[in-house]
């Protein structure tokens, strides 16, 4: 009877998704359940079911499991619930989620190489018992609890085994409501509510249907206006079963009882339990009847938005064209570029730059196409604002082949790029990489008779992309204290937003 109702269905030109036609713009959508409540039974069950729901409608989620809590699956004997979410990706979300110090609390004073080290130290045998527990060599993704983000978190992901794949919402950092490469991950990250991310309330009867209607048009917008996309749906498996959250009675507003005081959180009556479970069956239900869909995990991601200049480099065309816009900013400074079908950061800009021009200083021909590597960002700001110069090129010559050799072997933009005694910005020497490189476009031979001009105060565009210090970002989630401040996690922040760029898809 279903066979022969799809078959009808189809030839009517309806589509059955997951399996969507192939003239219809691609929807992807994200499941992800951030899988964290280590106290109770219940939650357990919850994280069993919902894997078993979406396993019986072929749909696969993503998982974000804290180590505590896999630790506490294995020590109840949960093979059932590991087995379950095994049928799906695992991501991880940090070794003890809200047991203080968060991460942003243990990262607020570091600098992003103390930084990095430190978020090593810390999660590093949380996402190797996660790994051990589920069975699985890479972790798919990261995302941090609550609100406790920093940058030294996503740069250090694959010290601790994970893919550099962030999924999660916030607020600290973002790209017009769209995927993002950020620090050399991947972001799908403060998507927007409505807009790229969407959940339907569990507990109220009356929020099902607007709720469909919502991820419907999400859904529409994305193929009349982009041609396609991507929408994030996220829960937690305790939201099912508990009235508050489990870490709000333990550990609001700093608080950090010993294990012996943990108090349970209210749960939920069984039958609001189940209408909760069948209302979510009900929308998922619906999800599988939108036109385009098709259900993605975090592991997947990497090839959806593919880095073309990671996996296939840059053109000498490409990179003529990117010599020429860096000269031809605006007051608005230098910024992440687009073209084609590949994005280039301020990071790739600065390498591929680099590479060029040493090897035309070396009298080697660039070999093209150019991969980047995926350099970080600066470990410091940059020297204090100077007047615009112009160099020897003996002077030049002799920065950027130093400036080469500091980003093969430490991976990261330079703080500072010396010129002699003295040292300039790593932006304002970008330019000064872009008019050599355009120059040896247009005549066919370096300026080596010429001074080469160094601005002065070149402005990092995609800083403005960070998000300011306010009381309510990082002190608005429970967990921390009210008053709670981290500028120099934004600090650092702003350095890394030399690597930000869009996710382009490769469809």
């Amino acid at each position: 009877m279903k066979t022969a109702l799809g078959i009808l269905l189809l030839l009517a030109g309806v589509c059955l998704p997951p399996s969507a036609r192939a003239s219809e713009p691609r929807i992807d959508v994200i499941l992800w359940f951030d899988t964290e409540d280590y106290l109770l039974p219940a939650a357990d069950d919850a994280a069993k079911r919902i894997a078993e729901m979406l396993t019986a409608r072929k749909m696969r989620a993503t998982f974000k499991v804290v180590g505590e809590k896999a630790r506490v699956l294995e020590g109840r004997g949960r093979r059932d619930v590991i087995a379950a979410l095994q049928q799906h990706d695992i991501g991880y979300h940090s070794d003890f989620h809200s047991t203080h110090p968060t991460p942003t609390e243990y990262l607020a004073p570091c600098g992003l190489l103390d930084g990095m080290a430190e978020f090593v130290r810390r999660e590093r045998s949380g996402a190797a018992d996660v790994r051990r527990i589920f069975g699985v060599k890479k972790l798919a993704c990261y995302g941090q609890p609550g609100s406790s983000w920093a940058a030294q978190s996503t740069a250090a992901l694959p010290e601790i085994g994970v893919a550099p794949c962030y999924v999660d919402e916030g607020s600290p950092i973002g790209l017009n409501e769209k995927p993002f490469w950020f620090a050399g991950a991947l972001h799908v990250y403060k998507m927007g509510h409505g807009r790229g991310y969407t959940r339907m309330e569990l507990h109220d009867a009356a929020a099902v249907e607007p709720a469909k209607q919502e991820v419907s048009a999400m859904a529409e917008r994305l193929a009349r206006e982009d041609g396609g996309g991507i929408i994030s749906i996220f829960y937690h498996p305790c939201e099912w079963v508990h009235r508050e959250f489990w870490d709000g009675v333990n550990f609001s507003r700093g608080a950090n009882p010993p294990r012996a005081d943990w108090r349970p959180p209210a749960q939920l009556p069984p039958e609001e339990t189940e209408a909760a479970f069948q209302r979510f069956g009900e929308y998922l239900d619906h999800l599988l009847t939108i036109p385009g869909v098709r259900f993605v995990t975090a592991s997947e991601l990497p090839a959806i938005y593919r880095d073309a200049v990671r996996t296939d480099g840059a053109t000498k065309p490409e990179l003529a064209e990117l010599a020429r816009r860096i000269l031809a900013r605006d007051a608005a400074g230098v910024d992440f570029q687009v073209i084609g079908k590949r994005a280039f950061s301020l990071a790739d800009q600065f390498e591929l730059l680099t590479l060029a021009v040493g090897g035309l200083i070396d009298d080697k021909a660039p070999a093209f196409p150019l991969p980047a590597r995926s350099l970080l960002g600066p470990d410091a700001a940059p020297p204090a604002p100077t007047n615009e110069q112009r160099l020897p090129w003996p002077a030049f010559r002799a920065a950027a082949l130093d400036a080469r050799d500091f980003i093969q072997t430490q991976l990261r933009i330079p703080a500072r790029v010396f010129i002699g005694a003295d040292a300039v910005a790593p932006s304002d020497f970008l330019v000064a990489l872009a008019f050599v490189f355009d120059a040896q476009m247009k005549h066919g031979v370096l300026p080596i008779a010429d001074e080469v001009p160094i601005p002065a105060n070149t402005v990092i565009a995609p800083a403005r992309h960070v998000a300011d210090d306010t009381p309510n970002l990082f002190g608005g989630w429970v967990i921390h204290k009210a008053d709670f401040r981290a500028p120099k996690i934004l600090e650092v922040a702003r350095q890394q937003a030399w690597t930000l760029k869009p996710a382009v898809r490769k469809d």
